[in-house]
C-alpha cells in the first residue's frame, strides 16, 4: 500500500449491525465470553436467567465482536477500539455486581 492511500474503514454503525446480525445466539455466546472473562462466576453465569442479565450478555457478546473486528484493522482505529474495551470492562463490571445482587438504575 502507497502511504499516500487512504484507508477506508467500515462505517462503525454497519460493524454493529453486523454483528447483531451475525446469526450467532448472542446470548449463549455472550454468557461463554463473561465465563471465560470472569473465572470465579464460572458456575453462577449459567444459572442466572433475569431477563436484564440476558439483555447484558447479548451486549457483551455484540461489544466483544467489535473489539475482535477493530484488533483485525490495518491500519488500527486505536481510540474506537480502546472505547469498545472500555465497554467491555464496564459490562464486565456490572455483571459482577449483579451477580453479587447489587442493583443499579441502569438494569431492573
Amino acid at each position: 500500500m502507497d502511504s499516500n492511500e487512504t484507508v477506508e474503514h467500515p462505517d462503525e454503525d454497519d460493524m454493529l449491525r453486523d454483528q447483531i446480525n451475525s446469526g450467532i445466539a448472542l446470548v449463549r455466546a455472550g454468557r461463554a465470553r463473561l465465563r471465560l472473562a470472569l473465572p470465579p462466576y464460572r458456575d453462577k453465569i449459567p444459572n442466572t436467567h433475569r431477563l436484564a442479565f440476558q439483555s447484558l450478555c447479548r451486549v457483551y457478546e455484540v461489544t466483544a465482536l467489535m473489539v475482535d473486528e477493530l484488533r483485525k484493522e490495518v491500519p488500527c482505529r486505536e481510540e474506537l477500539l480502546a472505547e469498545y474495551e472500555e465497554i467491555c470492562r464496564g459490562i464486565e463490571a456490572d455483571a459482577v455486581a449483579m451477580l453479587d445482587g447489587e442493583t443499579s438504575d441502569r438494569w431492573c
